[in-house]
């Protein structure tokens, strides 16, 4: 039976049969166990006896056949296969299949005496390939059927009786190559060496389903990528059919997110679009609930109104020593107010009256210290260090992935870091021990900057490891176990952000078994007057783990308090003097906006908003997406212009409130909560154990997609305000103001026409800003604001500004800049440490060196000018315009290390490099290569069939310009002489259908004629209504412009 729900629609892509014969230059034809002229079939055979040593089943060294002997996955030998023609004893050979190209490798690597052939390792036992990534998607709409090409609400909801998959483009060479590998006759058993998760399931799945392959599979589940780790994994290889329901547990999920996505987006772009907002309005199962989260956060902001109060600090006196206290309410409890606190007073003169009275008089104190035990963080998970990197650096998820991926793949020096577990496994004390034995002889290996980690792992070894309960935990151990160092050391020194990464990593591994850190907590109550004043204090003790992981930044110790009375821990009644006071002025603050570290801890967390336990304890297992695609998740988020990054927090963009707005208004809420994510995990966790079918999962996934379209369908834009309240009157006709869609307008009269009718919009969208309801009304009935942030200029930077109303220019809404806000500047580009060496000289000139900035590789030449500007931004915007040679250090949100640019530097390109990104979010690979100007450019890897592409940056001028120009001017011809041909055959075409439908039925013929006319009468509404307001939204805006009339034709059913 297959794994899939279904086996999918027919074969979409032909490839050359596999080689059943051979010839000199056939690969198997080189073996020697090639049995003779033709390739002959083996039976279904394992490894052979280079693991072969003592071990239980799992463990390190464990039994397996020797030569000459197979085995059943009971751990019964049975016989030998042998070669039909009886030639002695042979086995056939394991095709292992890898999810990337450095991972095949280290597994060549680690397994020894493989031939590098075209694309993949072979040796005696083994051929290792590779894929990259999902080699083949889901089929799009459009070719499954023709008439979805066209996006209409009218064939929504799309749900395919079956899913098929074609090969993702650029991935044909890699195919061919697998498939030709998995028909050759002496490949006996194929391994899945895909990361060890749903995922990597999925994608080896893909690869078999598609070639029909019924050879035995097995699977290889590593948890890091040394040498050792491979070997244990070879030698408890797993049968594959005890993954079956993984794999149709992952099948589910990804057929489930394309039927929600694609009905959802569709769906929803037909019934938002506007003639300003063009682009589809994407929606989908993860990313909606996590743009919710930031919209709600963001709608907070707006709505937040500044209220003055006011704090009162006191200084007092005590046998010569003086310390700072604050005022507060002893008696303070917590209540509708919000914004009240127990240290704040909201009426001026009461706080100046406390101040006067308790100025200079004398009062009493109390004091209490206690001890506290600060406990080590456990160990890193992925989404936990994302966020550690977030807040101590100001990185992106995907920036910290991206390093720890290097730091596994490229290093060897780190654990798998896509992993949801933060402990380790009840058997990996040996290994730690391993890797502390490993760092405490680093010592005089100063060089590489390991050095500061050898007391650390010293002190672990002679004092023992402590909290091993907590962090040796079968039972909180998944698919892969925390992200800790492998023992490793690097080839060569660490830098840049693999550096700071490993760093992390390291001392929070070191810190984890260190005691806990011991401190003393000082709390000094003075009370003069019958007014209560409050001191407190934290003092550092023993440090404990914080002797390997010193705080953060925002982390600092507050100032010691001497001791009242010495050498006690609580005293009452000690007389001191209020010397001085003072009153300082304050305003609440809107809660703060989401910072990508907070994004991920919520995501992670997002069970706690579920009230259903089932549901809330499936999501709390996954959270909203999986550790490995929260990173991918925001960077789409961001790509799809519903979010921005903006002064070191995430904000959601106009079109991403709207889009939120509009769901929950038309009641599918669902949605944009991670209830819906909490259902589907729970379901797959059932397929997963065979408790559900996957077919009735995606039967439910079709009904709810189904409900998602009906409900976009059938709401009406007018009827989504009407329950709201009326925001103040007019300032020019003086009749109410109701909210509608795009914008706020005074309520339409009937019998008033269009050209008639108040002009006056508001519109949400204000400079990039949201213009909520609370800040709406405040501007109509005032006349403008009070000071608000978040609005953005055309480069970028946010500003603080005031929303005027203008009279004298029809009521126009000015914004009055008060200027850019403070850390908002005009580049995002990451800043890292900087080596004072120089890289190497110049390529553009004698004498000239290339040094390091923040942000750049550049030569003294454009540091010169750079150094200039006082501030890093404009220090790199100077460089940049500059003359010489400048490297950016992130190119495409990727790091380029110091390794790279000096090969840069010295070749003049870097070789082919992964893991850019595109302004779209999408990844791919290059060459960069080295510009006469100094500056860098692109080289694409060749197609089939042609030469290296070339990347946009390569200004042509003069006459190539001019050739340019006239090739542009042909290709226009051409397109005009097209078109004359386009309409040729449309024309020809609607003959013919005019012919057909005379023998259509009378009935069908009047079907045809009515919704001729309706189409011709809807057709000429929109084009009166584009000629009187071209600059107008179509879609809600233009629904909303015909509310005027009393007697409006409702907009067409397909949007």
């Amino acid at each position: 039976m297959s794994w899939f729900p279904d086996r999918g629609a027919g074969v979409l892509t032909e490839f050359p049969a596999g080689c059943h014969g051979c010839s000199s230059s056939c690969q198997h034809a080189r073996s020697r166990e090639h049995a003779g002229p033709i390739c002959q079939p083996r039976e279904p055979g394992l490894t052979r006896g280079r693991f072969a040593s003592s071990g239980s089943p799992g463990s390190r060294g464990a039994d397996l056949p020797a030569r000459g002997a197979r085995a059943n996955w009971d751990g019964v030998p049975v016989a030998a296969s042998r070669s039909p023609s009886g030639g002695g004893d042979l086995l056939g050979k394991s095709l292992v299949i890898t999810e990337k190209p450095s991972v095949a490798s280290d597994i060549a690597s680690a397994l020894g005496g493989f031939e590098d052939c075209d694309g993949f390792f072979e040796n005696d036992e083994f051929v290792v390939t590779f894929a990259v990534g999902h080699l083949f998607e889901l089929l799009p709409p459009e070719e499954i059927d023709p008439e979805y090409k066209r996006w209409t609400l009218a064939n929504l909801p799309i749900l395919p009786e079956s899913f098929s998959y074609r090969p993702k483009k650029g991935q044909s060479d890699r195919i061919r190559t697998i498939k030709k590998l998995l028909d050759r006759s002496d490949i006996d058993v194929v391994v899945n060496a895909c990361d060890a998760g749903r995922e990597g399931e999925l994608i080896f799945r893909e690869i078999v389903e598609h070639f029909d392959s019924d050879k035995p599979m097995r699977r290889l589940w590593l948890r890091s990528m040394t040498n050792q780790a491979i070997l244990d994994g070879f030698a408890a290889l797993r049968p594959g059919e005890e993954f079956d329901g993984l794999a149709a547990a992952a099948a589910c999920r990804a057929r489930s997110d394309w039927l929600i996505g694609m009905n959802a987006t569709r769906a929803l772009t037909k019934r938002l679009k506007s003639r300003k907002e063009k682009t589809a309005w994407s929606a989908g199962r993860v990313q909606t609930p996590t743009l919710a989260l930031l919209v709600a956060r963001e709608l907070e902001v707006l709505a937040h109104v500044p209220k003055p109060f006011w704090r009162i600090a006191a200084t007092f006196n005590h046998d010569g020593r003086t310390w700072t206290a604050a005022w507060f309410a002893p008696d303070f409890e917590a209540g509708a107010d919000e914004d009240a606190r127990e240290d704040r007073i909201f009426d001026e003169e009461r706080a100046r009256a406390i101040v006067a009275r308790v100025s200079g008089q004398q009062g009493e104190a109390s004091e209490k210290r206690k001890p506290s035990r600060e406990s080590p963080p456990t160990l890193f998970d992925l989404t936990s260090l994302q966020r550690e990197a977030n807040r101590r650096f100001g990185w992106s998820a995907r920036r910290a992935l991206s390093a720890g991926q290097r730091c596994y793949e490229r290093h060897k020096i780190l654990t798998y870091p896509r992993t949801a577990s933060r402990c380790l496994p009840n058997d990996y004390r040996a290994i730690v021990d391993e890797v502390l034995e490993t760092f405490a002889g680093v010592g005089a290996r100063e060089d590489d900057g390991f050095a500061d980690y050898a007391a650390s792992a010293a002190r672990l070894q002679r004092d023992g490891l402590e909290n091993e309960k907590r962090i040796f935990d079968d039972a909180g151990v998944s698919d892969h176990f925390a992200i800790i160092p492998t023992g490793t050391l690097p080839a060569e020194p660490l830098t840049g952000d693999d550096r700071r990464l490993f760093d992390l990593v390291m001392r929070r591994f070191l810190g984890a078994f260190h005691p806990p850190a011991l401190w003393e907590r000082v709390e000094r109550i003075c009370l003069v007057d019958g007014e209560s004043f409050r001191a407190r204090a934290r003092v550092l003790k023993e440090p404990g783990w914080r002797s390997v992981l010193p705080p953060a930044a925002t982390e600092n110790e507050q100032e010691e308090l001497v001791a009242l009375a010495p050498g006690q821990s609580e005293v009452e009644g000690v007389d001191v003097v209020a010397s001085s006071a003072e009153v300082e002025d304050d305003h609440t603050r809107p809660p703060p906006r989401i910072t990508e570290a907070r994004l991920l801890s919520l995501m992670e967390n997002a069970g706690q908003q579920i009230e259903d336990e089932d549901l809330a304890a499936a999501i709390d297992e996954k959270g909203i997406g999986t550790p490995a695609t929260r990173a991918d998740v925001i960077e789409n988020l961001i790509a799809k212009g519903y979010v921005v990054r903006a002064d070191k927090a995430l904000r959601p963009t106009v079109k991403g409130i709207r889009l939120i707005d509009t769901l929950n208004r038309i009641h599918i809420e669902r949605l944009t909560s991670p209830r819906l994510t909490g259902d589907i995990e729970y379901h797959l966790g059932e397929v997963e154990r065979g408790a559900r079918s996957a077919e009735d999962f995606m039967a439910e996934m079709s009904t709810y997609a189904s409900e998602i379209v009906e409900t976009a369908k059938q709401f009406e834009y007018d009827a989504l305000y009407d329950l709201n309240e009326d925001l103040g009157d007019c300032p020019a006709c003086k009749r109410p103001v109701i909210e509608m869609a795009w914008f706020y307008r005074c309520k339409p009269e009937p019998d008033v026409s269009q050209e008639e009718d108040c002009p006056v919009r508001f519109w949400k969208d204000t400079s990039g800003r949201y213009l909520d309801r609370g800040t709406a009304r405040t501007l109509i009935q005032e006349g403008k604001t009070g000071e608000l942030d978040g609005f953005t200029a055309r480069n970028g930077r946010t500003y603080r500004g005031v929303l005027e109303l203008l009279p004298d220019e029809d009521w126009k809404v000015k914004v009055r800049s008060l200027g850019y806000n403070e850390g908002a500047g005009v580049s995002d580009q990451p800043e890292y440490e900087v080596n004072p060496e120089p890289l190497g000289p110049c390529p553009l000139g004698e004498g000239c060196q290339v040094f390091e900035s923040p942000t750049q590789f550049l030569c003294e030449r454009a540091l010169k000018k750079a150094e200039e500007s006082q501030d890093s931004a404009a220090a790199d915007e100077s460089a940049s315009k500059s003359c010489g040679f400048v490297l950016p250090r992130t190119v495409c949100k990727r790091e380029i290390v110091r390794e790279e640019a000096d090969v840069y530097l010295k070749t003049k390109n870097t070789g082919l490099l992964t893991e850019f990104t595109s302004r779209f979010g999408r990844p791919f690979s290059a060459t960069l290569v080295l510009k006469p100007n100094g500056r860098h450019g692109f080289e694409f890897q060749p197609r089939a069939g042609g030469g290296r592409k070339k990347a946009s940056g390569s200004k042509k001028r003069g006459k190539k310009a001019s050739t340019k120009k006239a090739t542009a001017k042909k290709a226009s011809t051409k397109k005009a002489t097209a078109k004359k041909a386009s309409t040729k055959k449309a024309t020809a075409k609607k003959a013919a259908g005019k012919a057909t439908a005379k023998k259509a039925a009378p009935g069908a013929a009047a079907a045809k004629t009515t919704r001729k006319k309706a189409g011709n009468s809807a057709a000429s509404s929109r084009k009166t209504t584009g000629k009187k307001a071209s600059s107008a939204p179509s879609g809600a805006a233009a629904v909303e412009k015909q509310s005027v009339r009393e007697k409006r034709p409702k907009p067409p059913s397909d949007g």
